[in-house]
């Protein structure tokens, strides 16, 4: 797949773009809680697909349910990966997920929306911060159940958020947040999105306590994006 063509390669309704941009520090410019933040940002990008119908849970594992392609990149990538091995299970799909928040990121930097700064750790001006500010403080009024979500996407963003420490400004709180905002998904139609939530939440956990949550992926290390032709 060449998309060297396209014009802008980060999606403005991607969810992952999202809670990488929430997760970046407004002082330093770093990236808070590293290892929580790529697990939400696998379940971002696997939510994306459920909610836009892509994606199903199928006897506890992911599965295609759509044939057309969503038009995003990153999107497609991770879909095409589904289709291609299935019956894989949920918690297994949450297994070397630093390359998502790389991607990401590269996306990011590639479409000026993030400057890369210098020094020995990396670090990132955004120079739309402030949107990033406003959008934490709407997130945290969800997740403090001050007011109820606008919709599924932002009840499955704050709750990504808050489970990663990308909004609360303390440390990551999978298991407390996902049982404290379930409430907001008994709505949903099917349990999909629960899957992706309680899948992130124990890969987190595992990778707390120095389990293998972030052992070897199916099929070997995962690399959803297909590589860019160079010649």
């Amino acid at each position: 797949m060449d998309t060297s063509g396209r014009i802008s390669a980060v999606s403005e309704d991607r969810m992952a773009t999202d809670l990488l941009r929430l997760a970046r520090d407004p002082i330093t410019g770093r990236i808070k809680h590293r290892t929580g933040v790529d697990v939400c940002l696998r379940a971002a990008l696997f939510a994306d697909l459920a909610l836009r119908g892509q994606i199903i849970n199928r006897r506890g594992s992911p599965a295609v349910a759509l044939p057309e392609l969503t038009g995003d990149r990153m999107l497609d990538a991770v879909r095409g990966t589904v289709e291609q091995r299935p019956g894989v299970v949920w918690l297994r799909w949450f297994r070397h997920v630093s390359t998502d928040c790389t991607a990401l990121r590269n996306e990011l930097i590639a479409d000026g929306r993030w400057q890369r700064q210098g020094g020995w750790r990396a670090s990132f001006a955004d120079p739309d911060s402030d949107a990033m500010l406003a959008l934490a403080h709407q997130l945290d009024q969800v997740t403090r159940h001050e007011r109820a979500p606008a919709d599924s996407r932002e009840a499955v963003l704050a709750t990504l958020a808050a489970m990663c420490g990308a909004t609360t400004g303390g440390l990551p709180r999978p298991v407390s947040v996902k049982q404290d905002l379930a409430p907001l998904f008994t709505t949903f139609a099917e349990d999909t999105i629960p899957k992706i939530i309680d899948a992130a939440a124990t890969s987190m956990r595992r990778a707390r306590r120095g389990g293998s949550g972030l052992a070897r992926p199916p099929g070997g290390v995962l690399n959803w994006l297909p590589r860019r032709r160079t010649g």
